[in-house]
């Protein structure tokens, strides 16, 4: 099963992001959005695991049990790997990130020990709007992409981060909560 660690967006937040995903999808390029259902930050992504895994993944549950629940803002807006060569568009973190930083990193130590790969970038707090596959009206996304970079699209409490299963369809991933995790 293909599963990630992650936390879903509330949905006043989704509501505003919805805006500025609808925009960038409305433009004339090669992109795919990301249905609100699926709008979520990503802790950590596992890839394909076999189920019998699910118990060293329950060592999260310690590596997050330190961090009391917390505020968090999300806002501004960027794209991965960079502004000139945009893959992934993503709205980002404000206010409480680097609380959201210790998580990411706290579960990552925890399950390499568990034997998960290893992530080597940086943990960048974000919510993946959508993904691009050319550079078809580049400078249209761009500009979409700083129009919104200051702004807000409200806060959220973060008190669980949970384990969910990814199964790709044709239309697009559909996300299973299999357990929560409690800060």
């Amino acid at each position: 099963m293909r599963c990630f660690i992650g936390t879903k967006l509330e949905q006043k937040v989704v509501e505003k992001a919805s805006r500025f995903r609808d925009e960038l999808g409305d433009i004339e390029a090669d992109t795919k959005t990301v249905r609100d259902e699926n709008l979520h930050l990503t802790v950590k992504f596992l890839g394909e695991i076999d189920e019998s895994r699910i118990g060293q993944v329950d060592s999260v549950q310690k590596a997050v049990e330190d961090v009391d629940p917390f505020e968090l803002e999300i806002e501004g807006t960027g794209a991965f790997p960079s502004m000139d060569y945009i893959r992934v568009v993503w709205i980002g973190t404000g206010k409480g990130s680097e609380r959201f930083r210790e998580i990411i990193s706290n579960a990552e130590r925890t399950l390499v020990n568990e034997g998960f790969p290893e992530n080597k970038n940086d943990p960048v707090p974000h919510a993946t709007v959508c993904r691009v596959s050319s550079g078809r009206n580049k400078d249209a996304i761009r500009r979409t992409i700083e129009k919104w970079n200051k702004r807000s699209f409200g806060k959220m409490v973060v008190d669980r981060v949970s384990l969910f299963e990814s199964k790709l369809t044709p239309t697009g991933p559909v996300y299973t909560k299999i357990k929560d995790y409690l800060l």
